[in-house]
């Protein structure tokens, strides 16, 4: 069986260096001849991905967050391969997709999991969006686009030239915080399989395939990774202190009833932005793209052993 593992090494920080080496060598055990490859730059996963998938891989295993997550998923569905089998080793800053599949934490347990594992469909999103020359982008991703505040959260996380000090969810709940201190609203309309459904002020918009986000914020808890459908989280304008208090009550699912707060299910998303300007936009916590979009869901895109 061909398997390889595209690792991102910088995923996760120093911390991770421990838990990397305890889990090649439990994925060895249980995968003789385990190939490994090394991403030496932001979105070369998704060249290797598609490399590795265009020649016949069996099973490609991701070894990163979410981000490094999200290039592999886009590099296996622009591959002439894209059934191509894809696992996980949550080894990243927030690893929120892989919390929709409840893995085991122990890296002999994981090991084992996916090697009797067998392949199923889920679903996966694609964005449509224009650059400034006015070429079309399409880009897949795994688990959730979001638009505002988060947006903003997810540019100071990955900020280059900070050192990574604090690292994992704590990092996501640090430049939270301080992103919720500066806040001002921005201004988009949302429109659901062709309704607008929002049109104004709002702190967060989030197009979710999977539920979770920022490091285990539980956003969109009816999330269901293979029906289909988008689940579409509406945050509207919010005071500091409301947002502070709904930040926290995110981790539960506290916030499920709240009177700024509602949901929308859908298989087309588009978002407009008022103001061009101030339209920050992240995807699966990185941010690939610029600008107004639309969102659609790909019904059983992805096979995965997990």
């Amino acid at each position: 069986m061909n398997v390889v593992i595209i690792r991102n090494p910088v995923a996760g920080g120093r911390r991770q260096s421990g838990a990397w080496k305890a889990a090649y060598k439990a994925f060895s055990d249980q995968f003789p001849g385990l190939d490994v490859q090394e991403s030496r730059s932001g979105g070369d996963a998704i060249r290797l991905a598609r490399e590795q998938a265009d020649r016949g891989c069996d099973l490609l295993i991701v070894a990163g967050g979410d981000g490094t997550i999200s290039d592999v998923v886009h590099g296996i569905l622009t591959s002439t391969r894209p059934d191509t089998p894809l696992a996980f080793l949550p080894i990243g800053t927030g690893c929120d997709f892989v919390r929709n599949f409840a893995p085991p934490v122990d890296p002999v347990e994981l090991a084992r999991r996916i090697a009797g594992a067998s392949p199923r469909k889920i679903d996966a999103g694609l964005l449509l969006a224009r650059d400034a020359q006015g070429l079309e982008q399409r880009r897949y991703f795994a688990n959730i686009t979001s638009v505002g505040i988060s947006g903003e959260i997810v540019d100071a996380v990955n900020a280059g030239g900070r050192r990574k000090i604090v690292t994992g969810p704590l990092r996501f709940l640090l430049f939270s915080v301080m992103a919720i201190l500066r806040y001002r609203p921005y201004r988009f309309d949302i429109l659901v399989d062709g309704m607008r459904v929002h049109k104004g002020p709002l702190a967060i918009a989030a197009i979710a395939n999977g539920g979770w986000f920022g490091g285990g914020m539980h956003i969109t808890p009816q999330a269901d990774v293979a029906d289909g459908l988008f689940d579409v989280a509406v945050m509207r304008e919010e005071s500091v202190f409301g947002l502070l208090g709904l930040l926290k009550s995110l981790y539960t699912a506290g916030h499920l009833g709240h009177p700024l707060l509602s949901f929308h299910r859908g298989r087309r998303v588009e978002l407009r932005p008022q103001d061009p300007d101030r339209f920050p936009i992240e995807v699966d916590g990185e941010n690939p793209i610029r600008g107004g979009f639309v969102a659609e869901i790909v019904p059983d895109a992805l096979t995965i052993r997990f």
